[in-house]
């Protein structure tokens, strides 16, 4: 397999046929096109809040007509064929989803410093959505910010605020097993991990619980004139703008389009903060993809209060 005109790949792909219906695809893949790339994933993620909204049939974004869809969307993949020769062995992201090869147009491929794990990586694919939040917000230097919701994405987020402002931050966690657990992450600064809100008011509110309690909480917790941003809003549940609301003159903001992922990535690993805890604790269980569906089913049916980590890892390979 030296040439592109040698090389065979059979692709193996997850998606749900409906709610509740994983269907296995295998599909032969042609030589790249000058402008193409062959890339197979090396590592990937499992995101238990989206998915698990997915596999129910219960994300508002995804109505039952758009079935059959693609879960997952993080992967680490390495460059293994292309026309131009000196692309191969290039390591970077993609979004492919739950798939082992795919063949890409090369402007979707963003290339991984050497120096950088594969692990780090698929954060910073995350955390790009938490600094567009953040970004969206306008947080200030001396702002106080509420995080409520303690998986990956409200660990990000209170991460990324950590560099943004030096007002006080507080990250609300309802599960007692996991504020354990996130008290194990060294944050670039000290913030408070607690079971509630707390009777101070904040500048703003980023909902990363996905329900509609801490949306209540939300606005509840704002200050007057304060700002509430939804990150993630997977749940079905019914979101009410309460009296306080109106009353505070609240602004509510949501996270709608794709982050500039390129330029935060080339950001991200140019940093210095010390990432060693934050990956070391969110990357506690690992999924074989040879051991799909029923490894992915059970990853996501599991209770959040079971698990060790934060973002199950997909590993390919051997």
């Amino acid at each position: 397999m030296t040439t592109s005109e040698t090389l065979t790949i059979r692709a193996v792909e997850w998606t749900l046929e409906s709610a509740g219906r994983l269907q296995r695809a295998v599909t032969t893949l042609p030589s790249p096109s000058a402008d193409e790339i062959l890339v197979t994933t090396t590592c990937g993620a499992i995101s238990p809040g989206w998915e698990r909204t997915l596999l129910h049939g219960t994300c508002p974004a995804v109505p039952p007509n758009a079935y059959p869809y693609q879960p997952g969307q993080l992967n680490v993949v390495r460059i293994t064929d292309a026309v131009d020769r000196t692309l191969i062995g290039e390591r970077g992201v993609a979004v492919l989803g739950h798939r082992d090869h795919a063949l890409i147009p090369y402007h979707r491929f963003i290339r991984i410093p050497a120096t950088a794990s594969d692990e780090l990586a698929l954060l910073g694919t995350l955390a790009a959505n938490a600094r567009q939040a953040i970004d969206l917000a306008s947080v200030e230097q001396r702002e106080d910010c509420l995080v409520l919701g303690g998986g990956i994405l409200g660990v990000l987020t209170a991460w990324e605020l950590a560099l943004r402002t030096r007002g006080r931050l507080r990250l609300v966690e309802r599960e007692r097993r996991r504020r354990d657990l996130l008290r194990e992450i060294r944050f670039p600064r000290e913030i408070t991990i607690a079971d509630n809100p707390g009777r101070d008011p904040f500048h703003t509110v980023f909902d990363c619980a996905n329900g509609a309690d801490a949306f209540a909480d939300a606005q509840e917790s704002a200050r007057p004139g304060g700002s509430i941003v939804l990150i993630a809003d997977g749940s079905h549940e019914d979101y009410t703008l309460a009296a306080d609301f109106f009353a505070k003159g609240l602004f509510l903001g949501k996270v709608r389009s794709r982050p500039d992922l390129r330029g935060f990535l080339n950001e991200f690993f140019a940093r210095h903060d010390d990432r060693s805890t934050l990956i070391e604790t969110a990357f506690r269980e690992s999924v074989r993809f040879e051991d799909f569906p029923r490894a992915y089913l059970e990853s996501l049916l599991r209770p959040p209060g079971e698990r060790e980590g934060l973002l199950p890892r997909v590993v390919y390979g051997s």
